[in-house]
């Protein structure tokens, strides 16, 4: 087994957080990799290929990948929760130690995920009241201490959710493939990023960002967001979905402006639209 140099330990951490403030969609670039044990509140997550929500119910592992991070207040307006960094060192060391149990694991069918949401359970939530009880020990001892915890919590979660954990990826990646890049650019057509999000999180700048879309997409990002923005929406006003209720669905704050992108797409508004295609629906139907 391989054994860790205890001049490593100082790359595991635990912070207690608490904000009495929200926080809207910031930029995030985390020190290293930590699992946020979130008490109160909730946070909305935006990486480049995935975005999640979690509420005090649930607990959840993030990469070291820049992301984009939203924090809202519980009902007595606090935001409480526990972070435990540790760095892909650590985590590279927990896989060589325990190879045995990684090679019983069946091969990965699922994609990499730059985070892993997990239910809190009575484990969980014991876990969560011993890493307060660790903070208050001498200096000296605590670096041992949170290699125990770390792997403790890493066998927990590898035995009983084996396929979920090996899917995390850790690696910070300096600039994102062209593929990597159009994975973003698809998982956020309705997320109303902007590009310099966008950028930020493929590690990026907005000029490289820019360069790269026009090569693969071989337009504007502007003229593409809108194009699939409102292919979107014409599929949901095909499925019959209400009008009014679409615009929040494809990114827009008010159903006006999205009827004035709709109408420049299409050259009806999205009422006409699906009165019109229902028409012609029904006819066909019945000849």
């Amino acid at each position: 087994m391989q054994r860790i140099n205890e001049n490593d330990l100082n790359a595991l951490s635990i912070r207690s957080y608490v904000s009495v403030k929200p926080a809207q969609r910031n930029k995030f670039v985390p020190p290293s990799n930590f699992i946020n044990f979130l008490e109160k509140g909730e946070k909305v997550l935006h990486y480049a290929s995935a975005s999640t929500i979690v509420r005090d119910t649930h607990f959840v592992i993030l990469s070291s990948n820049n992301c984009l991070m939203t924090e809202k207040l519980a009902i007595d307006k606090e935001y409480r929760s526990t972070l435990f960094f540790f760095d892909n060192q650590h985590l590279l060391n927990f896989f060589l130690n325990y190879q045995t149990l990684i090679d019983s694991v069946s091969p990965i069918t699922s994609q990499e995920k730059p985070f892993l949401v997990f239910p809190k359970d009575d484990f969980i939530m014991n876990y969560i009241s011993s890493l307060r009880i660790i903070q208050r020990k001498p200096s000296d001892i605590l670096p041992l201490l949170l290699q125990i915890k770390f792997e403790e919590l890493m066998l927990y979660l590898l035995e009983k959710n084996p396929q979920q954990m090996m899917s995390f990826k850790s690696k910070m990646q300096e600039e994102y493939s062209e593929m990597e890049i159009k994975k973003a650019v698809e998982e956020n057509i309705t997320n109303n990023l902007t590009l310099n999000e966008l950028a930020f999180l493929c590690h990026t700048s907005i000029s490289t960002f820019k360069r790269k879309f026009v090569k693969l997409y071989k337009t504007t990002p502007s003229k593409y967001f809108l194009q699939r923005k409102m292919q979107i929406a014409a599929s949901m006003l095909l499925q019959n979905e209400n009008p009014s209720e679409i615009f929040y669905k494809v990114g827009y704050e008010n159903h006006s402006s999205f009827s004035q992108s709709f109408k420049r797409i299409y050259g009806l508004s999205p009422k006409h639209f699906q009165k019109q295609r229902m028409t012609v629906s029904k006819q066909l139907l019945s000849d």
